[in-house]
């Protein structure tokens, strides 16, 4: 019950930003802008820090390759989902397939 409340408030909190910053006059969205932003800010940092490379590259959090029986000089089979994620929504970019031999549109 605890984590439903506890998503449900995240959620909600989000969802009136959102509605502000997109229905709200300006005086509104510079007001949520001034409180709210430094706490995304803030909420972002934390779970980058829980994500961030060791001293191989790879996200401890994420990271298969961190059990012991693996062999330590092993790359990582893919970037930080995390990680991709945070950039693909700060830098607005579209989540396309990075392949060398993909078709042009």
């Amino acid at each position: 019950m605890f984590l439903t409340e506890l998503y449900e408030s995240v959620q909600q909190r989000l969802d009136v930003m959102a509605r502000v910053v997109s229905a709200g006059d300006d005086r509104a969205v510079t007001a949520v802008a001034r409180s709210e932003v430094p706490h995304l800010i803030e909420a972002v940092r934390t779970l980058m820090a829980e994500h961030e490379p060791n001293e191989l590259g790879e996200c401890p959090a994420c990271s298969r390759t961190l059990r012991r029986w693996r062999k330590p000089w092993r790359r990582p089979r893919a970037p930080c989902k995390v990680y991709l994620s945070a950039r693909r929504a700060l830098f607005d970019e579209a989540d396309e397939p990075r392949h060398a031999l993909r078709r042009p549109p």
